[in-house]
């Protein structure tokens, strides 16, 4: 009978260890989980923050605005935390769009559309990157507004 009651107290305990050993593999899971989950917020919060920023920034493409040396600080700036924070395919058009503007002469028409063009592409990414994959916008649907005096 002692013998009986050391197996069942035995199973008892196996069945106790097994419980919270289960309990705790489930913890760290989750907390594994949940900081995964934190970290990818903290990213994308980050990314949105840099691509608002980004887009704030362009006006200094706009012609017909004047641009100041602290405007285009802050362009710099932004750009630079693209390369920590955005995609690739957004850093590539990012490239895509500073390597026209770079070069371009903006007393030509057909340079001005490229620009354009790469401007229209370059939000596009950004927007796609921010959780619309799938977004159905064509670079050409971007406009580019200004007001007369």
């Amino acid at each position: 009978m002692l013998y009986r009651g050391k197996v069942y107290l035995m199973s008892f305990v196996n069945i106790v260890i097994t419980f919270l050993s289960g309990g705790a593999v489930g913890y760290l899971i989750k907390y594994y989980l949940d900081l995964q989950f934190v970290k990818r917020s903290e990213a994308i919060s980050k990314k949105r923050e840099a691509y608002e920023e980004i887009a704030k920034a362009l006006s200094v493409f706009i012609s017909g605005r004047n641009s100041t040396i602290n405007d285009k600080s802050r362009f710099l700036e932004y750009f630079s935390k693209l390369w920590l924070w955005a995609s690739d395919s957004v850093v590539r058009s990012a490239n895509e769009f500073s390597d026209i503007m770079i070069g371009l002469d903006s007393s030509n028409h057909q340079e001005q559309e490229k620009a354009k063009r790469a401007f229209s592409h370059f939000v596009l990414e950004m927007r796609k990157d921010l959780g619309f994959p799938r977004t159905q916008l064509k670079p050409d649907e971007y406009r580019f507004v200004s007001f007369g005096n």
